[in-house]
């Protein structure tokens, strides 16, 4: 598929979604769609398991570290809790979730702890999904004194690593996002 069917193929099936997430966000539309092209190809069940992440999460678990980001040992019990009532199986599905990403933009499950979703289940289902990512796209721009309506590239750059001006592990990641927007744009 060309990148040209592709952005045709998530403005036909997601840009109504796209363009109501829009509505109470500074966030562009095209921007958006350009996400979902480059994580996730238009497929809203993707999940990509990351066992660094993983990793990092159960150094917080066993007290090895304080924290993961802004998750602590607490955050990880409690969403545990939620997920599992027998305690060893709990942890041990609570991690793969909080390790993986979700959805048409893959945002990490631990997000789930830190926008205080209903469990990664917010994050498989499109419309909570984009709740979501608008409100994180807006809290990097807030951040890093980005404007969600122009400084694009630092803004793919941030989704893909959580910061602006880091490389990312797809040298083609911001270039194939600038593209994909204009593209998309550039559709009737």
């Amino acid at each position: 598929m060309t990148d040209q069917e592709l952005m045709l193929a998530i403005k036909t099936k997601w840009g109504p979604l796209l363009d109501s997430a829009c509505k109470t966000s500074s966030a562009q539309p095209a921007f958006l769609a350009a996400l979902v092209a480059n994580e996730s190809a238009g497929n809203q069940d993707a999940k990509r398991f990351e066992p660094g992440v993983l990793a990092q999460l159960f150094a917080v678990l066993l007290n090895r570290k304080a924290f993961y980001g802004s998750i602590a040992r607490d955050n990880i019990i409690a969403f545990g809790q939620q997920v599992s009532s027998t305690l060893n199986m709990q942890m041990i599905v609570a991690l793969d979730q909080l390790s993986t990403s979700w959805g048409l933009v893959q945002i990490m499950g631990y997000e789930a702890i830190s926008y205080h979703t209903n469990g990664v289940a917010a994050l498989t289902q499109p419309v909570s999904e984009m709740v979501v990512a608008t409100r994180m796209l807006a809290d990097f721009a807030a951040r890093n004194t980005l404007d969600l309506t122009r400084d694009f590239s630092q803004l793919f750059d941030c989704w893909n690593t959580g910061r602006p001006h880091a490389p990312t592990a797809d040298p083609q990641y911001i270039p194939n996002g600038l593209r994909r927007m204009e593209l998309y744009k550039a559709l009737p």
